[in-house]
């Protein structure tokens, strides 16, 4: 079935629809909530509230073939709202704040050093930047798509790809550069200081800078390592082994709201 048609069966009330879809798309919503939130049990809520969500509000869907873009902006807007939920807890607990902390979907890389390096390099780019590359690089998702994602035009998603995926190479320059030659140069090591292996957004800017006019740390022969290079190891995640149950778990909610939701 394609995506009009698993929409125009959800619309119909058709539990097929909404149990397909789940089938296609909960494992890179699950993979995608995971990078946002860094908590795996929070992601697992989170799939489960958008097919939810989705489930009623289908026939806010004006195009049916965007349902998967429609589906990332859901989890993407349930998600931040689960970033806020957390910032008013832990401003009562006195704790920090944990959309500080650095995503680690270790369940989404083929390769751990590959995905290590993946990782910190979209750390160290701005929020913009890194919620693009998540969709598009990540999650394959096209500029039209990210544009529907995000509720942006088609021009304006493409722009936005075009800048976070050279941003991402800058990351890639300046995290594989400080790693490789932060004890040999002076000036480099005068930049980096006590850095604990990960870049900043702030730290990343200073590296490049520093590359741009350094003989010896500039890259020769083209950049290190490309986008492209490893786009392989940033693969979506799965979901975990009870959330892929959901026959036993998931599923049976998801019919019960269908069933009572009304028509």
């Amino acid at each position: 079935m394609e995506d009009r048609d698993l929409v125009a069966a959800m619309i119909g009330r058709d539990p097929r629809g909404l149990e397909l879809a789940y089938r296609r798309y909960a494992g890179p919503l699950y993979a995608y909530s995971v990078a946002l939130l860094a908590d795996p049990h929070a992601a697992a809520d989170i799939v489960h509230d958008t097919f939810v969500l989705a489930s009623s509000r289908v026939r806010q869907l004006r195009d049916p073939d965007l349902l998967r873009p429609w589906l990332y902006a859901i989890a993407r807007n349930e998600c931040r709202r689960a970033v806020r939920a957390r910032r008013r807890t832990a401003t009562l607990d006195l704790a920090g704040d944990p959309a500080a902390e650095e995503p680690d979907p270790e369940t989404a890389v083929r390769t751990a050093q590959a995905g290590e390096l993946v990782r910190a390099a979209v750390a160290s780019l701005g929020s913009g930047d890194r919620t693009v590359i998540e969709l598009a690089l990540r999650h394959h998702l096209s500029a039209v798509d990210v544009g529907a994602a995000l509720g942006i035009a088609t021009n304006h998603a493409h722009a936005r790809l075009s800048r976070a995926r050279a941003q991402f190479e800058r990351a890639l320059d300046a995290l594989l550069i400080a790693r490789a030659r932060g004890a040999d140069c002076p000036a480099l090591r005068q930049v980096l200081g006590e850095w604990p292996g990960r870049l900043t957004p702030l730290l990343r800017k200073r590296v490049n800078r520093h590359i741009d006019v350094c003989d010896s740390c500039r890259p020769r022969g083209g950049r290190p390592l490309t986008a492209s290079a490893v786009v392989a190891a940033y693969t979506a995640g799965v979901l975990p082994a009870e959330q892929r149950r959901c026959a036993a778990a998931t599923g049976p909610s998801l019919k019960d709201h269908l069933s009572a939701a009304p028509r």
